[in-house]
């Protein structure tokens, strides 16, 4: 079954698929390569693992995790750009290496990674490679392209403007720059007292506030009967200001930490801060897909809500837009969310600060914590934000790449 937002079916993205399988087996056959896989993604921005391989001298390459922007996989991602290199000795700086962790997995010295789209985004990458060094691998890595003619199991294939090294390193060092896949313990300690005192603050208006306050709007409704027609107006006037006070405080409190999050989880959590907007901006948010478990990993759970939340805020108070979408998908291992808006966009490099004007970089650092990629495209025709977030965390640890 192909969920929503997948660029693969499940049995494509767990390794069973026969013609895959089938496929990177009689590449290598039929050109001599020493060894040939195909990289895949599970949603637009997550990271990319090589599924199908053919003359693989281990199981190691399969452990690789690659976030676009890291390793040879995620560089092409990124890019959407092939890439080349007949002598890696020669070609790219010893100093780099590390940054391709499978030409150590397989001890590659020669490859050729060609990006695969569907609809203009990569999704896949082949990966065709040599153990050894030959003038005659440019000419084969040639002879593959010319009869691949495009296509590759339905989708379309790269194979102009190839990335030079110092293109590569430039990819790199943006993408390091803007989206760090590591986990930084010290903020994550920040954020989590924070989401601490947020709940305490949040128990304390519910059930302390909110609760005097309801004992003395039970108290005024005692004298009801006590007072002339003049006092029950005054009466009835206070019990109404009780009644507004009352839901100001539910909303504040499910703002700071909704018991939701704590109880029922995520997806819950966020159907009913979404209810609270509707109300307070006029703006429908419709929920699409669909998740495989109710519940995740707590950290998860708190920053994928957090980004959400302040993701629909921002496209409730200044996109414009009447409806804000929200997908929810889960597959391979990985959560993928978006907030997306029909709305008139803003400029994501250098936004007009609005407010507090913490919300973005909030996002970011959130999803830093937990390893997640966040991805934020706007333009005149709306705003996408997008969160891929492995669903198994470990804090304080890097994701392998």
């Amino acid at each position: 079954m192909r969920v929503g937002a997948s660029n693969f079916s499940e049995c494509e993205l767990a390794g069973t698929c026969a013609e895959y399988a089938r496929l990177v087996e009689d590449i290598k056959r039929s050109y001599g390569f020493d060894f040939v896989s195909l990289g895949l993604t599970a949603f637009i921005g997550a990271p990319l693992k090589w599924v199908y391989s053919a003359g693989a001298t281990g199981e190691r390459h399969r452990r690789i995790v690659l976030a676009p922007g890291h390793g040879i996989g995620g560089i092409t991602i990124k890019a959407g750009k092939p890439m080349m290199f007949t002598d890696i000795d020669e070609e790219i700086d010893p100093r780099e290496y590390s940054s391709y962790p499978i030409v150590f997995a397989e001890d590659l010295r020669s490859f050729c990674a060609l990006p695969l789209t569907r609809k203009g985004r990569v999704v896949a990458v082949l990966l065709t490679a040599f153990r050894s060094v030959s003038d005659h691998h440019q000419e084969v890595y040639r002879d593959l392209i010319l009869n691949l003619d495009g296509s590759l199991l339905g989708m379309d294939v790269v194979s102009t403007d190839f990335m030079d090294f110092e293109s590569i390193a430039a990819e790199k060092r943006v993408d390091t720059q803007r989206n760090p896949i590591f986990v930084r313990s010290d903020l994550s300690r920040v954020i989590a007292a924070q989401e601490d005192e947020r709940k305490r603050i949040s128990r304390e208006l519910h059930d302390g506030i909110a609760q005097e306050l309801l004992t003395v709007s039970f108290s005024l409704k005692l004298l009801e009967g006590h007072v002339d027609q003049a006092g029950a107006e005054v009466l009835a006037s206070a019990n109404n200001n009780i009644g507004r006070i009352l839901d100001e405080l539910h909303n504040i409190s499910v703002e700071l930490r909704p018991s939701t999050l704590d109880h029922l989880g995520f997806m819950a959590a966020l159907h009913s801060q979404a209810s609270v907007y509707e109300k307070t901006y006029g703006t429908e948010i419709v929920f699409e897909g669909s998740l495989s478990r109710s519940r995740f990993d707590q950290a998860l759970e708190t920053q994928a809500y957090r980004i959400c939340q302040e993701a629909i805020l921002n496209a409730c108070k200044y996109s414009e837009a009447d409806k804000i979408y929200v997908t929810l998908e889960d597959s391979d291992g990985w959560l993928h969310v978006s907030v997306i808006d029909h709305g008139c966009g803003f400029d994501t490099e250098r936004p007009v600060i609005k407010g507090s004007g913490c919300g973005l970089s909030g996002m970011r650092e959130r999803a830093s914590i937990i390893g997640a990629m966040l991805t934020m495209e706007s333009g005149p025709n709306g705003t996408k934000v997008t969160l891929v977030s492995p669903m198994n965390i470990v804090e304080g640890k890097e994701v392998d790449a």
